[in-house]
């Protein structure tokens, strides 16, 4: 049977999807070729028998299309469109609300850098994690993240990197461990995001072959706590390769300076050593680097505000308490300490810092390390070895880089107890007397610190049953018998160790912040990371022998979120050989710390760095006898000062209004859960699937009848969904169970993707075909077209396609651009509707003008475009050439031989930097594609409308010139059928409303709200008005003006054409 060869442009279903033919040719044997591109574009070549072709061919412009699948497609395509366009999608379903500079500095500073190099260095507890996993995922929503993501964080925060990215973001990260580096084929792609330790990646040839070796490439790399990149260390080289193999690097720590402009150069280099050159040989500068804001970010707390404009961070207390041992704890500790001294001569310093912590901390805490000394010396001799202290614990300079590490400290205490004696009966002698003296002591006298904690809990009304209190160790044993002295006393209380799994961790974190219990003991590793902000006591029963660990300590507390001023109390024994300088020390930070209203609290480490003072060395030089000199209070402070100073020379003031401003524009513009449901909605009466109430409010039963649910929403016969994650999170938290397989469907969730895919596929044939829909809300006929177009930008390494779909409307001769909200008016013919009217076909005219108004609206998204880059650009030119006057300055004392070499080379890179940036100005776009048409019959009738089609203009102007005389600027958005009609924002007080108008010629009668009307008022709260204007025939009045008519009216949430009734307005023009 001989077959016509399909025209350019003709569409048929291939296996299930559909393509368009470029090209058709006879192949011989009744095969026919043809040349298509699929839907994302690509091109194919296929070869067809007659009969394929013949069933394959979708029907052309006939009107055909099946009207609810025709719908589907038009949702699918509004989701297409809408979802990469929204400047903030990914937390509109997620439990989260970031704050304004949280949002400034994703979206403000970051997003939109095509190639982002950045560092973002804001203080601490501001949020950095969030602000990281809301670039990752804005970012994949846009298509600046396209590929693989590798998140590289210090050990004990890679499982509450894990878990945040999860509960905050629906992102599940796969951890790179030793034996999945081994694992010679590739990483799994099922997963697009990675975690790995800092330490795992650095020391670890195989981990880090995996991660930076020749055949590595990622989209995104995020190195948390980067100020552990320093050039003294191997972290940085490891760090470099993983920036030369990423094309986004993002860099995040709290103290990117600490006064050492050394380090801060190297950090900067590594985003960009073009920008940024540095020579790691040189440490001495005579001007401070001051970064470009497209590379560096940094904000200060006092900066900060919530989103009622209140200060975010309470204000910060410390104080030291002395503590006098009593007899018979001086006694134990002075007879360990003598132990030490007799019995491990050769690894004293190791002895001592172990022994003697132990000691200070509490008899509990050494008795247990006696103990398992004990139980080694009656062990078998050949189990006893030489001690030798972790690397990098214990250095001829003091405390090393492992000091920090909870298990280097646990390998020493180790290795001391299995160590071999000089004299085993003798030592095992005296342990035993040891432990008999612990035991006397324990039984004669109440702790001398635990009367000190009892005083503090009085003092700020901390009774059994009232209030919370966190309390920190370093020791496991001293923490667990902490515990059980709290449940003595009354107060309920559960220990926080870094033994304690992610899921129980959780559990006892929500438990704490829900007041489930009064007092958290917990170690520094338990507490890493946590948010405890329920308390606003803090006790530290024994000190870490690093200031850094101090300060996070604070931070547990002094976070976003708290409530209250923080209070942190150190207990200190000045009987213990570091305590008195531990005393003396911590007294002077303390009124340096009153002199700069707090600010030294988080830079403890770095004051004392920079006075001079070595916290670590001291407490070493203190227990072995030296002499410690502590630098006064004015030399702290003058240190304090300096770099305060340095900060703030840094610091960008965060742009609070312009966040709050761009919070209020994404209430306007969100796919919030009012849409998702209505989507879902169509897609069921299309699939024949019935949506009815789940099990908790926000969660609705899918069941399918005819086949199984799409693989989006589990390919099973029935599930539950929810349109928003807060909905679950709030069932679970009244008690729901069960709920672990529920959907969500947020803009940016997978699932919701593939169903808008499956929304497409399913209408996809019939809007090519033309179809027939009724809009409820017109009195008149129209015809809307849809078309395809890509648009293409450069990211500076690849070229990215964003799919540009575009809905014009034709009516009357004129073809206009009309939003996609107005796809909620419309609906499948009914029984009782007028019959469609018009052509069976697309008329050639109608066609024409389509298409030329697409062109123009595409050209003017590609405007958009360009105008944004272009700005983008020209901050980065002007930020090249000020680097070239500073690398000139950098350089002029060189010979002259090297300088014009470094200069020549300073060229080569500017120059290829440029050609990048001149990729990047370039946006381009492809031709418009007619891919379906609709023909829309007006379903209104004028006694139906709720308003006077006549009286609508005077209404219209009577509200325009109110509103105008009350300080607004309003735009009329009538023919945009978003929902209203009228946008106004206030001149001074900048409050937007979003304005329905309703005219009435006459006197009050019922108003109806048209489906995207109510869809909107449901959306946008108390954004959106309705003004109501009667006796628009005569003299015009406004009756009624309604904030969130939602919220006043007891409608369903749903999107349905919603009526007022009369009583219902006179009762809200009663209560207005």
């Amino acid at each position: 049977m001989a077959v016509a060869l399909p025209e350019k442009g003709r569409q048929v279903r291939v296996d299930g999807a559909l393509v368009t033919v470029r090209d058709a040719e006879h192949a011989g044997d009744g095969t026919i070729e043809l040349f298509v591109v699929d839907a994302a574009g690509a091109p194919q070549r296929i070869l067809l028998t007659t009969a394929q072709l013949v069933a394959g061919l979708v029907p052309v412009n006939d009107r055909g299309g099946d009207p609810d699948r025709a719908l589907t497609g038009l949702w699918g395509r509004w989701m297409q469109h809408a979802v990469p366009r929204i400047r903030s999608a990914v937390l509109a379903t997620r439990p989260l609300k970031p704050f304004a500079h949280q949002d400034e500095a994703v979206h403000g500073h970051m997003l939109t850098q095509p190639r982002l190099r950045f560092l973002l260095g804001d203080e601490p507890g501001t949020g950095k994690t969030i602000m990281a996993g809301m670039y990752l995922t804005e970012g994949r929503r846009v298509g600046l993240v396209q590929g693989r993501a590798v998140i590289i964080v210090p050990a004990h925060l890679v499982t509450k990197w894990e878990r945040d990215l999860q509960r905050l973001f629906g992102v599940t990260a796969k951890r790179i461990t030793a034996a999945i580096a081994a694992d010679p084929a590739d990483l799994d792609p099922r997963y697009d995001t990675w975690l790995v330790s800092l330490d795992l990646f650095t020391h670890n040839g195989e981990v880090r072959r995996k991660v930076a070796g020749s055949h590595s490439s990622w989209s995104l790399a995020i190195f948390d706590e980067a100020h552990r990149l320093t050039p003294t260390s191997q972290f940085l080289a490891a760090a470099r390769q993983v920036g030369d193999c990423s094309h986004h690097l993002l860099l995040m720590t709290a103290t990117p300076h600490r006064g050492k402009e050394h380090y801060f150069r190297g950090l900067m280099n590594l985003l960009d050593p073009t920008l940024y050159p540095w020579d790691p040989r040189k440490t001495d500068y005579e001007t401070a680097l001051v970064p470009s804001k497209l590379s560096f970010l940094r904000r200060m707390k006092e900066d900060l505000v919530g989103h009622d404009g209140s200060k975010l961070f309470k204000q910060r207390f410390s104080e030291t308490i002395s503590v006098d041992l009593n007899p018979y704890e001086s006694a134990v500790y002075d007879a360990v300490m003598d132990y030490v001294e007799t019995f491990y001569v050769d690894s004293a310093t190791l002895a001592r810092s172990i022994y003697g912590k132990r000691a200070a901390s509490s008899l509990s805490a050494v008795a247990a390390t006696l103990r398992r000394r004990q139980a080694s010396l009656m062990g078998a001799a050949h189990e006893r070895t030489q001690p030798v202290p972790p690397e990098g614990l214990i250095t001829v300079h003091g405390l090393g880089a492992a000091a920090d590490d909870d298990e280097a400290w646990a390998r020493a205490e180790t290795a001391l107890v299995a160590a071999r004696t000089k004299d085993k009966p003798r030592e095992l002698s005296e342990v035993a007397t040891l432990l008999e003296t612990v035991t006397r002591a324990e039984a004669a006298q109440a702790p001398a610190k635990w009367s000190h904690l009892m005083q503090l809990m009085e003092r700020h009304g901390l009774r059994q049953g009232e209030g919370q209190l966190l309390v920190f160790s370093e020791f496991s044993d001293t923490a667990r018998w902490l515990q059980a002295r709290f449940e003595e006393a009354g107060f309920s209380s559960r220990v926080l160790e870094g033994s304690v799994d992610h899921t129980t961790r959780d559990a006892l974190q929500e438990d704490f912040l829900a007041g489930e219990f009064q007092v958290l003991v917990s170690t520094d590793a338990g507490g890493e990371g946590i948010d405890l902000q329920s308390a606003y006591v803090m006790v530290d029963w024994d000190l870490p022998w690093s200031m850094v660990r101090l300060e996070q300590r604070m931070g547990r507390l002094h976070r976003i979120g708290q409530e209250n001023p923080v209070y942190v109390y150190h207990l200190v024994a000045p009987h213990t050989r570091e305590g008195r300088v531990q005393q003396v020390m911590l007294t002077n930070l303390e009124n340096a710390g009153k002199s700069l209203e707090g600010k030294v609290y988080d830079l403890l480490d770095a004051t004392a760095d920079r006075a001079g003072f070595d916290w670590g060395k001291a407490m070493l030089d203190a227990q072995a006898g030296r002499e410690v000199v502590v630098p006064d209070t004015q030399t702290l402070i003058a240190s304090a000062q300096a770099l305060v100073a340095e900060e703030r020379s840094l610091a960008t003031p965060a742009n609070v209004s312009e966040a709050l401003e761009r919070f209020a524009a994404d209430r306007l513009e969100a796919i919030n859960p009012i849409i998702v449901e209505a989507m879902v909605e169509q897609i069921a009466r299309t699939e024949r699937w019935r949506v009815g109430p789940g099990p908790a409010k926000g969660i609705r039963e899918v069941a399918a009848a005819l086949a199984p649910l799409p693989t989006a929403l589990g390919g099973m016969w029935h599930a539950y969904v929810a349109a928003a994650g807060d909905s679950v999170r709030q069932a679970i938290n009244d008690g729901a169970t069960g709920l672990d397989d529920v959907i969500v469907l947020g803009p940016t969730e997978e699932p919701f993707q593939e169903l808008v895919a499956h929304a497409l596929a399913l209408g996809e044939a019939d809007l090519v075909r033309g179809s027939t829909l009724v809009d409820s809300g017109s009195l008149t006929s129209y015809v809307l077209t849809l078309f395809d177009a890509d648009i293409q930008v450069h990211d500076g390494r690849t070229r990215i396609i964003r799919k540009a779909p575009l809905l014009i409307r034709c009516s009357l001769g004129q073809a206009i651009p009309v939003a996609w909200d107005s796809l909620m008016k419309l609906r499948a013919p009914a029984s009782e509707d007028p019959a469609a009217g018009g052509t069976e076909s697309l008329p050639p005219a109608v066609r024409h003008d389509a298409h030329e108004a697409a062109r123009e609206t595409l050209r003017s998204q590609v405007a958009v475009l360009v105008d944004e880059r272009r700005a983008w650009i020209a901050a980065a030119r002007s930020q090249l050439d000020a680097t070239q006057y500073r690398f000139e300055e950098s350089i002029a004392d060189r010979p002259l031989d090297e300088r014009r070499s470094l200069l020549e080379q300073f060229a080569v890179a500017k120059s290829s930097r440029a050609a990048v940036l001149e990729d990047i100005a370039g946006v381009t776009a492809s031709s418009v594609r007619l891919v379906g048409w609709v023909s829309v019959t007006g379903g209104a009738r004028v006694e139906t409308l709720g308003y006077d089609p006549d009286a609508e203009q005077v209404a219209i102007t009577t509200v325009v010139t109110e509103l105008e005389r009350l300080g607004y600027d309003v735009d009329d958005r009538q023919s945009s059928g978003l929902g209203y009609d009228l946008y106004a924002r206030h001149r001074v007080t900048r409050e937007q409303r979003l304005i329905e108008v309703k005219g009435q010629s006459g006197p009050l009668r019922a108003v109806w709200l048209e489906q995207n009307e109510w869809a909107q008022a449901q959306q946008r709260t108390d954004a959106y008005w309705l003004y109501v204007v009667i006796n628009c025939a005569a003299t015009p009045f406004v009756i009624l003006r309604q904030q969130d008519p939602a919220a006043a009216l007891s409608g369903h949430r749903r999107v349905e054409r919603f009526q007022i009734p009369l009583s219902e307005l006179n009762r809200l023009i009663g209560d207005q």
